[in-house]
């Protein structure tokens, strides 16, 4: 673009004996300008990589906690399936006609029964 040349300024640079004021299109301390439209589709998709990251991270330290939390469960289930299968040993031990028959001469005093005291029904 080529403009008449007024004295004192120093919008661009002056051809001294023309007197044609010649626009340097590669001026010094412009850099790069960027559109709105452009600031914000960078502004856009710096927040959308940034959330995509903290979603990732949060993701894999719920799966890991999961994890943790479910390692400890089987180790408790295993613990109860242990404490079960001893109380059902000790069920039985308890049920038995022969536990029974001595708990009831030791601690209750009971005898066995003589021939005249069974009563069959018919």
């Amino acid at each position: 673009m080529i403009k008449k040349a007024r004295r004192g300024t120093s919008a661009g640079v002056s051809n001294r004996v023309k007197g044609v004021l010649v626009k340097n299109t590669r001026a010094k301390g412009r850099g790069m300008l960027l559109s709105r439209r452009q600031v914000l589709l960078v502004f856009t998709l710096l927040t959308f990589f940034t959330l995509s990251g903290i979603g990732y991270v949060w993701s894999n330290f719920e799966r890991t906690q999961v994890s943790y939390k479910l390692s400890e469960l089987k180790k408790h289930e295993l613990i109860l399936k242990e404490n079960n299968k001893k109380l059902r040993i000790e069920l039985a031990t308890l049920k038995s006609t022969h536990h029974l028959e001595n708990t009831a001469m030791t601690k209750l005093g009971l005898n066995q029964p003589s021939p005249s005291q069974i009563v069959v029904l018919p």
